[in-house]
């Protein structure tokens, strides 16, 4: 997602909302840090700023992280010939930027418009992907270089999972591959099952047609490991993020032991209490 979302339900006995209404007390735009945690040790787990507030009760706050100030930036921009790097680097002066490849995006015209529509472009049109985390603007780079690894054990400390275990033969995948280089230079191969269950496109950075191919068929191999798909949901700590990678062992299944990366992460709190949904995506090893 280009965006992460977050919302805060409050109730109706907050002593500002007796003379002043709701949106008066949470202005737009201003920044919010949800911090949770156990015992009064509490870790960051959101920070972004306000998108909308409901007129109401309950009141409900909804929060976009820093892309929703990076999106607004507007571009006027023309060239024959463009680096992703170059581009990106001359929108983007106060911000950190992890970009995975300099990925070179040839001749390209992006007239009166925004970053934000510019990169749901390239994710759309390129497959290449742009969000924020660990505060900073990453591109093409969705699994995370931190080495550290979350555990769990899926009967022991899980509350809940909807995971599946799939074969090789059962996972049935497909990749296609693009490389754009030079002044519109665009090379492009695909490889996988007949009617796979899923399909990841992907941009690499290759000038020679063989080096895209190798690196697609082992992107495939890398996929079709047999393994858990699916999301199972744990409490609150071991804080997991987007790009991570989840150890996952078994009591009643031993030999099901697996590291995956994290795709997606759904947290919630309240009167149910702290917990995580984690969908799980490519296995590590």
């Amino acid at each position: 997602m280009l965006t992460s979302t977050a919302e805060i339900i409050l109730p109706r006995n907050v002593i500002n909302f007796d003379t002043r209404k709701p949106k008066e007390v949470f202005p737009s735009d201003t920044k919010c840090i949800i911090k949770l945690g156990y015992d009064g040790k509490l870790i960051e787990e959101f920070t972004g700023y306000i998108s909308q507030v409901s007129a109401d009760f309950p009141i409900k706050i909804k929060l976009e992280d820093e892309m929703r100030m990076l999106r607004r930036i507007p571009v006027n921009f023309s060239a024959k010939s463009t680096g992703l790097k170059e581009f990106v680097s001359k929108y983007v002066k106060d911000f950190p930027i992890d970009i995975d490849a300099d990925i070179q995006l040839g001749a390209v015209r992006f007239s009166k418009t925004t970053l934000g529509e510019v990169f749901d472009k390239m994710q759309k049109d390129m497959s290449i992907y742009s969000f924020v985390r660990n505060g900073k603007l990453t591109i093409a780079k969705p699994y995370s270089d931190v080495e550290n690894e979350h555990y769990f054990d899926l009967e022991r400390n899980c509350v809940d999972n909807s995971l599946n275990y799939l074969s090789k033969e059962e996972r049935l995948v497909k990749i296609v591959g693009k490389s754009i280089f030079g002044k519109g230079k665009k090379l492009e191969f695909e490889f996988g099952d007949d009617q796979p269950k899923e399909t990841i496109n992907w941009t690499f950075s290759f000038r020679e047609k063989k080096d895209l191919e190798a690196a697609v068929k082992k992107m495939y191999n890398d996929r079709k490991k047999e393994g858990f798909d699916g999301t199972f949901t744990t409490f609150g700590l071991d804080s997991v993020s987007h790009g991570e990678k989840v150890h996952l062992t078994s009591t009643l299944y031993p030999d099901r032991v697996g590291t995956y990366y994290t795709d997606r992460v759904k947290k919630s709190f309240g009167k149910e209490g702290y917990r995580q949904e984690i969908e799980i995506g490519q296995k590590a090893y």
